[in-house]
C-alpha cells in the first residue's frame, strides 16, 4: 500500500460518524420545538386579527365612498347616513323619480331569515357571535331592522345558553343534568340576572338525597313536617296559607328569601 492510500484511510477512519452522532443528529432535526399558547394569548391573536381586518374593510370603504360620502353630507347638510339617503329620497321624489323600494316580508319571514342568519355565524365559532351580539348592541335596538333584531334575540340567547353551559361545566355539572328539561324548568323561574352557578346550588340541594343507614340499623332519619327548605319556588309558594306562614315563622322567612330571587 502507498503512502497515497495510507492517507486515504486515515483520513475516512477520522472523520467516519458513529451511529449514535448520526441518531442524535436526526433527533435534533425530527423533533423542532413546538411553541404552545395559552388561552389569553390566542384570544388576543385572534383579538389583533379581527382589529386588522376590520381596519383592512374600513380603509377599502373610505377609498371607494369616502369622497362621495363627503359630498352627500355637503350637499344635504346632513351628517347621519340614515338622514343623508331620507333627504335625498325625498328630493328626487319631489322631482317625479320614482324610488326602488325595499321588499317587504311578513314576520313569519323575517324570523326564518334571521334564523338562518345566526346559524351561519354559528358555524362561524363563538368569537363571531360575541362579536355580531356586541356590534348589534352598538347599534340599538330602536335602531335596527325587523330581521337585525330578531337576530340579536337569536344570537343572544345562544350566546347566554352557551356562557351558563361553559360555567356549569367549569364547577363538574354534566350536560345529562344541565340539559335536562327539569333543570330548564326550574332555571326558567329565576330572573335573568342571577348567575347560573348560584341557580345550580338552590335546584341541587332541593334533590331528593339518598337515605344512609348505619350498620346494625335499618332505621332513618326523616324530616318532620315542620322542616323548611332552603328554597321554595313560586308554584311551592302560592300552596302555603296565611295560616302555614303563622304557624311557621321560619317558612315564611325561607319563602321570602326566595322571592328575591324569581
Amino acid at each position: 500500500m502507498d503512502n497515497n492510500e495510507i492517507l486515504v484511510t486515515e483520513v475516512t477512519e477520522n472523520v467516519e460518524p458513529t451511529t449514535e452522532e448520526i441518531g442524535e443528529e436526526v433527533e435534533q432535526i425530527a423533533t423542532p420545538e413546538i411553541k404552545t399558547y395559552t388561552q389569553e394569548e390566542v384570544n388576543e391573536l385572534v383579538g389583533k386579527r379581527l382589529a386588522r381586518n376590520e381596519a383592512k374593510i374600513r380603509k377599502e370603504y373610505e377609498r371607494k365612498y369616502g369622497e362621495l360620502e363627503s359630498v352627500l353630507k355637503a350637499g344635504t347638510g346632513k351628517e347621519d347616513v340614515a338622514e343623508v339617503t331620507d333627504t335625498l329620497k325625498k328630493f328626487y321624489e319631489s322631482k317625479g323619480i320614482k324610488m326602488p323600494t325595499q321588499p317587504t316580508y311578513s314576520d313569519h319571514d323575517v324570523a326564518v331569515l334571521a334564523r338562518a342568519d345566526a346559524q351561519d355565524i354559528i358555524k362561524g365559532g363563538f368569537d363571531d357571535v360575541v362579536e355580531e351580539v356586541d356590534r348589534l348592541a352598538n347599534i340599538g335596538v330602536a335602531n335596527m331592522s325587523a330581521r337585525e333584531k330578531a337576530l340579536f334575540k337569536e344570537l343572544a340567547e345562544y350566546r347566554k345558553s352557551e356562557e351558563e353551559t361553559r360555567e356549569l361545566s367549569k364547577i363538574g355539572v354534566t350536560k345529562e343534568v344541565y340539559g335536562s328539561q327539569k333543570f330548564k324548568d326550574f332555571a326558567s323561574q329565576f330572573n335573568s340576572n342571577i348567575p347560573i352557578t348560584q341557580i345550580y346550588e338552590i335546584y341541587n340541594k332541593m334533590q331528593p338525597k339518598k337515605e344512609i343507614s348505619t350498620m346494625g340499623s335499618m332505621k332513618t332519619i326523616t324530616p318532620t313536617e315542620d322542616a323548611v327548605k332552603d328554597f321554595y319556588t313560586r308554584d311551592e309558594a302560592l300552596k302555603f296559607t296565611k295560616q302555614d306562614f303563622d304557624k311557621n315563622p321560619a317558612l315564611f322567612k325561607a319563602v321570602e328569601r326566595s322571592m328575591q330571587i324569581w
